[in-house]
């Protein structure tokens, strides 16, 4: 399992992720979803920050070489069964019943910056970190979800430019793109990240029930998107 960690500040979770780069693989996914378990059943946390441990990067994405090692041992259904994971990573987050904070202060490229999409809020350091999803480089598919999931989170220019240019963005680049809430310098950062989520506690259940409406037609894009994953195919 991936090294993750959990500091409560009254009611905000705030997690680590504490893998070096943080590439996501099954170990990494796995790990994430134990840990929106635990901190949903075993603590009164309202809003869930997560942040890197790294000095500058929030995620890498896909762990591709882990995922073409795996290919070509042979292991065809651990590579299908993470693809699977990382869908159930991005749906549990859409309808986590905590408010959610990626506190990127790092790079966050492909999958990650995918992930990072999941989330109800986003925030970037302005010194340093890009945000990238080069999908049109690396020649991956995007799946029905995938591409709804960024429409709802971007204005439709931003989905084209990030995926059709692979083109990495800047902390302030992704303010002026509305990709994130705002960006901050590295010494700061936390501190009004932290303010901001502290700041909120609102109920479980509205939250919720809100996230059902709000996110309702990208989830039920994914789970179509779990049903029809072919094996072997790699996805962002």
């Amino acid at each position: 399992m991936a090294k993750i960690d959990l500091e409560l500040y009254d009611k905000v979770a705030l997690v680590t992720m504490g893998e070096g780069d943080n590439k996501l693989n099954i170990g990494m996914v796995a790990s994430l979803l134990e840990m929106l378990e635990k901190i949903e059943k075993e603590t009164d946390a309202l809003t869930l920050v997560v942040r890197s441990g790294h000095s500058h990067i929030w995620t890498n994405g896909f762990d591709i070489d882990w995922i073409l090692a795996s290919l070509e041992k042979g292991e065809r259904a651990v590579v299908k069964q993470f693809l699977v994971m990382d869908l159930e990573l991005r749906r549990r987050l859409l309808t986590y019943p905590l408010i959610t904070i990626a506190a990127l202060n790092g790079h966050t490229f492909g999958g990650g910056a995918v992930f990072s999409c999941c989330f109800d809020f986003r925030f970037m350091r302005s010194d340093r970190g890009f945000f990238c999803i080069p999908v049109i480089d690396r020649q991956y598919p995007i799946l029905p979800g995938t591409r709804e999931l960024l429409r709802s989170v971007f204005h439709p220019d931003v989905v084209k430019d990030l995926i059709l240019t692979g083109r990495r963005l800047t902390g302030l680049e992704c303010v002026s793109s509305h990709v994130v809430s705002a960006a901050f310098g590295n010494e700061e950062m936390m501190d009004r990240v932290m303010s901001f989520a502290g700041g909120l506690n609102k109920s479980r259940s509205i939250v919720g029930e809100m996230k059902k409406v709000l996110n309702g037609p990208v989830v039920e894009l994914i789970d179509k998107d779990i049903a029809s994953i072919g094996e072997g195919q790699i996805i962002v």
